[in-house]
């Protein structure tokens, strides 16, 4: 009778597990090993989170088919996972905080999501991973000694390597294009960036202090380039960053103390007119590139995580009111520029009358100042090629270590004329700009 009621207990044991679709053993800190789950056929979800005491994934797992999700973060002592499972249905898998691996272990190449994040003794991602052919996902930031990477999966769409002692990003990276994230920030051993796809919509280098220099031309025409506090760049990499051929929605944030020469019209404080010297241009909607000098207002940014600018443009253009968003401006230790492109529709005054353009920006929550300001206005070639064009400049000297521009400058001859208003000061500023036609 013992035998047979155990026989019987045996037989629903088996039945629950092929059954069983989710098993939450997270939070175990005394589990030392798991169950047999040859028969759990139908898992889809496992949480072993934090389960410390656990050292080893049972060769088990390998019938685990219709497994999705596997949750390991902070498996502090886990260092044994079977190679080559090959798990054909396992899309996410967290390691967050499983500080015993060296390398990354190769459950399956069909997982698209891959958390390796706050591992003290990663070092090595193995060239495989290039096959991994569904990868989206793969973070591995807060890991001390990732020295750098060989190779990336062409699926990539997003790639974090937040404050990791990486010290180059592989070329294989302009072939990803799908990738529209990539999160460098605090990677202070990287010196220089190499041609980026363009597809990136996001492209986070905040406090990489060592990063130098950037491939040139960046065709990064969406994306919003954070540099916060990458002191070190040089004149070529400023160059790159300001000439890129950007749309709409492309900005860029950099160390900055003066708006750059390759704006046209430039004024101190947060005001700018352009006169446009009786001419009327002979189309409806005007395109044009901003730079503003901000500086972070140490009151207030310490309570504030994002900051937004005001654009109010008026005059010849129609009334309008922009609401621009740069960032973390706290983050910001000196000036910087923030450099973004816009454009309005032209208000067609048939007397005359109205021939100026007065550009005002503003911080939303205060938590900023603006320093300087400066417009480039698109050109009839621009608008034609589709891009903007700026004048052969091939005598410009930059100071590798601010942007500043040293010799001569050959300005854009647009038939405007620019004025500054720093309020609360009366006094204007003006530019006088050579006339040449569209």
């Amino acid at each position: 009778m013992f035998v047979l009621m155990s026989l019987i207990v045996w037989f629903y044991y088996i039945q629950s597990l092929r059954n069983l679709k989710n098993m939450d053993l997270g939070w175990s800190p005394n589990l030392k090993e798991l169950p047999d789950l040859t028969n759990a056929t139908n898992l889809e979800d496992l949480n072993l989170n934090s389960c410390e005491s656990l050292v080893e994934i049972p060769s088990s797992f390998s019938h685990l088919h219709k497994l999705k999700n596997l949750w390991m973060s902070y498996c502090i002592n886990l260092q044994v996972i079977p190679a080559h499972m090959n798990l054909v249905s396992l899309e996410r898998v967290t390691m967050t905080g499983c500080s015993r691996f060296r390398k990354i272990p190769v459950i399956s190449t069909h997982i698209n999501y891959l958390d390796i994040a706050h591992n003290t003794e990663f070092e090595v991602v193995h060239a495989s991973i290039a096959l991994w052919c569904r990868l989206h996902y793969l973070n591995m930031s807060y890991n001390e000694n990732f020295m750098g990477l060989t190779h990336l999966p062409m699926s990539l769409t997003q790639l974090i390597l937040r404050y990791s002692d990486i010290e180059r990003i592989p070329d294989c990276i302009k072939a990803l294009h799908q990738l529209f994230s990539l999160d460098l920030t605090g990677c202070r051993r990287l010196a220089s960036l190499p041609e980026l796809p363009g597809s990136l919509l996001d492209l986070e280098a905040e406090d990489c202090e060592s990063l130098e220099t950037v491939f040139s031309p960046l065709h990064t025409p969406r994306a919003l380039l954070n540099f916060t506090n990458c002191f070190k760049l040089g004149g070529q990499a400023r160059r790159a960053i300001i000439r890129r051929r950007s749309e709409i929605i492309g900005k860029a944030l950099l160390p900055g103390r003066e708006v750059p020469a390759e704006f046209d019209h430039r004024a101190k404080g947060n005001s700018l007119t352009i006169i446009l010297n009786g001419y009327r241009p002979s189309y409806d909607f005007i395109q044009y590139l901003v730079c503003v000098v901000i500086s972070p207002n140490q009151e207030i940014t310490k309570i504030s995580d994002s900051s937004t600018l005001l654009c109010h443009t008026n005059g010849y253009i129609f009334p309008s009111y922009e609401e621009v968003y740069i960032g973390a401006v706290s983050k910001c230790r000196k000036e910087h520029l923030f450099i973004f492109r816009s454009g309005y529709y032209l208000n067609v005054d048939p007397s005359g009358a109205s021939r100026e353009i007065v550009f005002e920006f503003s911080s939303k929550s205060q938590d900023f100042d603006i320093i300087e300001c400066g417009v480039k206005i698109w050109t009839a070639q621009s608008i034609e090629r589709g891009y903007l064009v700026f004048e052969d400049d091939n005598e410009i000297k930059h100071d590798d270590h601010t942007n500043r521009v040293r010799g001569h400058y050959k300005a854009s001859n647009v038939d405007y004329k620019s004025v500054s208003r720093k309020r609360p000061r009366k006094t204007d500023l003006k530019l006088e700009i050579p006339r040449r036609r569209f």
